[in-house]
């Protein structure tokens, strides 16, 4: 069985190491890690996939997860592949709706759900989905009287009582999935319309799995990473659990995006892949609490900084830092850098961003801790398309193009990628054809080049600003510095047509609960605690360093800060934390039309 396909991959890497460590999980929340090997997985994934075909199942169709990151959403994403299904991941916070249209679109016969809040999305649009024949279980509830709902527990215990029957049947199975069938259906967020059902073979997962270790070889024998984003969006599957197979790299799957510090106490992992959000709100939460200390710890703190900032620039250019910077760094890393690395478990050495650009700004810090962050850009439609490395990276870029990959720019600046293209949209052909033209993926994104030749992302083409004045403004970048502001959570640049800029900002939840009790406001009144003169003028200060560095015609001359941050709930932003522009506009044109006076 060679890697062909992920089944493949999977055998190849089960037979060569069975009593390896490859997966680490929570039995229950809050509780320790427990630890399994590839002969432990081969056996789960087999007995699931036996459970399957007692049910039915046949190559080629189609199996939806509804979960968090969980062992069963691995067992379940790998059991099926084994016997050439084709698996349909759901973000866990999607509402009944969303769920239901996903199921419809990709014509789903078995679904497996995580809980009972899962379970319940499902039911609500049961007498919707006719093709759906089989719900699966996985947190079993005793008190169940759903006719038609599956346990996981039971699944799991018929398979692997007919295991035994059906061991030749099962790899002739794995043996005949062919490296350029279907292996998943990835939904696209979409910050406009409808999800798009992106078809992505085995071939396209084991091309990338490839690019990314002609790049980043790393070392299997003391490398351990854990599991941050949800397994719904393919990039953490690919880099953040596909790889990790790929490499025999031990993976901790992490309990929750708020377990995380104690997650990564825990596990100690030595790298792990996030998106720009996680790692804005790390340094956010980094640079509040020091402000917050006695002056003399705030003048140490920035000291340090500028220290790392200065060795992280030379590392950056391809020099060596000098002398005195290096026995300056030293006394910074144990006075101050050591301690924010024992808070992220320790051990790690880096991480990888990707889903949107890193503001230069955030990966400098994270770097001048001692912290390598590794960008990589593409669409669920590319699989991939540019990296940085180890030795090649400059914050604020995300690399050059990976082997295998070509990239280009268009005349109007669009980012075109070829190499390892997508099969298409499901049932979307006319789209398919949009986005594939000769060869190349029109990516949507407006980019450019470096001096150094490495990609710099402007923005979305379709969310460019043309002032009433005839300026081109990329918002993304500004709204990068605004985020940076302390208290800030979110940011939307307006003044597409208008004669000035403006923006919407939104407050990090749990500093504004910290600063307003400083002020003697009642945590629980939050449009009192936006309206705050005291907030408003830490906002303005921000605004006002942002604006310093800024074209004229690209300073942010009016804001307005919401009593709540964007949403998914309220449809303001993607499972993947992108802003739904059109939807915030509309919702908050009122408040839009305040900033502007009858001349804007």
């Amino acid at each position: 069985m060679t890697r062909e396909t992920i089944a493949g991959l999977f055998l190849e890497q089960s037979e060569s190491h069975p009593n390896d460590i490859i997966i680490s999980y929570k039995r229950s929340p809050g509780g320790t890690y427990s630890d399994i090997t590839w002969k432990g997985l081969l056996d789960m994934s087999l007995s699931f996939a036996s459970g399957l075909l007692s049910l039915g199942f046949s190559p080629g169709e189609r199996l939806a997860v509804l979960s968090f990151n969980r062992l069963e959403w691995i067992v379940t994403d790998l059991g099926t592949m084994l016997i050439g299904g084709v698996d349909v991941p759901i973000y866990h916070t999607n509402t009944p709706d969303q769920c239901a249209y996903i199921i419809k679109d990709a014509g789903v016969s078995y679904i497996v759900v995580e809980d009972a809040v899962q379970l319940e999305k499902i039911l609500q649009k049961k007498d919707e989905l006719p093709d759906l024949k089989h719900i699966i279980l996985i947190s079993d509830d005793p008190n169940r009287k759903d006719s038609g709902v599956i346990s996981f527990r039971e699944l799991m215990e018929t398979g692997k009582q007919e295991r035994a029957n059906r061991e030749e049947e099962l790899l002739r199975r794995a043996r005949a999935v062919d490296p350029d069938d279907t292996a998943t259906i990835v939904y696209t967020s979409g910050t406009t319309g409808p999800p798009k059902g992106c078809l992505l073979s085995h071939r396209n997962t084991l091309f990338v799995l490839g690019s990314i270790h002609a790049l980043i070889q790393i070392d299997n024998t003391r490398h351990r990473s854990l599991l941050i984003l949800p397994l719904s969006h393919f990039y953490p599957r690919v880099s953040g659990y596909y790889y990790n197979l790929f490499q025999n790299i031990p993976l901790a799957v992490a309990e929750s995006i708020d377990t995380l510090a104690a997650d990564m106490a825990q596990v100690k992992p030595t790298y792990f892949c996030s998106v720009p959000r996680v790692f804005e709100k790390v340094y956010a939460r980094i640079v509040s609490a020091a402000e917050k200390g006695s002056a003399l710890k705030r003048l140490l703190f920035r000291w340090a900084v500028s220290v790392g900032r200065r060795r992280s620039r030379a590392i950056t250019a391809g020099k060596s830092p000098s002398l005195f910077t290096r026995i300056q760094y030293s006394v910074a890393s144990a006075l101050v850098f050591k301690k924010i690395k024992n808070v992220l478990g320790g051990k790690l050495e880096f991480a990888v961003s990707a889903g949107a650009p890193l503001s230069a700004e955030v990966g400098e810090f994270i770097h001048s801790i001692g912290v390598v962050v590794i960008e990589f850009y593409g669409l669920t439609e590319t699989v991939g398309g540019t990296m940085t490395t180890f030795s090649e990276f400059r914050y604020g870029t995300v690399g050059k193009a990976m082997p295998g990959f070509e990239v280009t720019l268009a005349p109007d600046g669009e980012i075109l990628i070829r190499g390892n293209n997508f099969k298409g949209y499901h049932n979307r052909p006319e789209l398919t054809d949009q986005v594939l033209r000769d060869g190349w993926c029109y990516t949507g994104d407006v980019g450019r080049w470096d001096d150094d030749g490495f990609l710099v992302i402007t923005d979305r083409k379709k969310d460019l600003i043309i002032t009433s004045g005839g300026k081109n403004v990329s918002p993304q970048n500004i709204e990068n510095r605004l985020k940076q502001i302390p208290l800030v959570a979110n940011a939307i640049v307006i003044g597409d047509g208008r004669n000035y800029l403006t923006a919407l900002l939104t407050l990090d939840p749990e500093e504004a609960r910290l600063f307003a009790a400083e002020l003697g406001i009642p945590p629980d009144t939050e449009e009192e605690i936006a309206r705050h003169p005291s907030i408003r003028d830490v906002i303005e200060k921000g605004i006002e360093a942002a604006n310093a560095d800024l074209a004229r015609f690209e300073t942010i001359k009016k804001f307005a800060v919401l009593p709540h941050d964007f949403t998914q709930d309220r449809g303001e932003i993607t499972p993947t934390l992108k802003l739904r522009r059109k939807v915030i506009l509309e919702r908050y044109a009122d408040v839009i039309g305040s900033l502007y006076d009858r001349s804007g």
